[in-house]
């Protein structure tokens, strides 16, 4: 099976990310408040009910544009990001479902001037979206950690052109030297370095009879 590739990777975390960002912005609970006008429905949305999971968005924007130029370092880090950013969002969701109640009393506040619901609190299934998002990360976050090691700097394919025209150069400039010492070793022993041995004249043979 092959590794997944780094744009592939940084794709997965940014729909990630926009994932956890919309799990955030849904109406997380629903309660009735008594007003001077009747009863009213007021909901309360994971920003508001959990800021954590809004926050780990963010950071999970942030470890998809590490993973992106980063180099093994930085793929090292966007990794932990991502397993944090995780975490972050179950110990948010789990701090909620223990007490629903209380972001929509505050809500109810809000509402009525008293912070008292006249029924219980209905939780929606977007918490309960956003542990599974969470899960999601916190695997993003371990395959790149795994395969982070063998990436390399987006920059990095273009310095070794760079490094390679001075080598190039150089080799140039020490052929040319050598083939101006060999034709001074030429000149030293009476050749013409401008003709090739081939058309060198041979040995005069001996003259005709009369």
């Amino acid at each position: 099976m092959r590794a997944p590739r780094r744009g592939q990777v940084v794709l997965a975390v940014l729909v990630l990310g926009v994932l956890v960002l919309a799990t955030a912005a849904a109406a997380w609970a629903h309660g009735e408040v008594s007003t001077v006008l009747g009863v009213q429905e007021v909901s309360v949305s994971g920003t508001s009910a959990a800021p954590g999971v809004s926050a780990a968005a963010l950071v999970v924007g942030a470890a998809a544009l590490a993973a992106a130029i980063g180099r093994r370092v930085g793929a090292v880090l966007a990794g932990i990001a991502l397993v944090g950013a995780a975490v972050l969002v179950g110990v948010s969701v789990v701090g909620f479902l223990a007490d629903p109640a209380a972001p929509l009393e505050a809500a109810a506040g809000q509402v009525s001037g008293v912070p008292e619901l006249t029924g219980g609190a209905t939780t929606t299934l977007w918490p309960y979206a956003a542990l599974v998002v969470a899960l999601a990360v916190a695997a993003a976050g371990v395959v790149t950690l795994v395969v982070g090691r063998r990436w390399q700097s987006a920059g990095r394919r273009f310095e070794r052109p760079a490094a390679a025209a001075p080598r190039s150069a150089a080799s140039a400039a020490t052929d040319e030297r050598d083939r101006a010492m060999d034709d001074w070793d030429a000149l030293g022993r009476g050749e013409d370095p401008s003709t090739d041995g081939g058309d060198a004249p041979g040995p005069a043979g001996p003259a005709p009879r009369a």
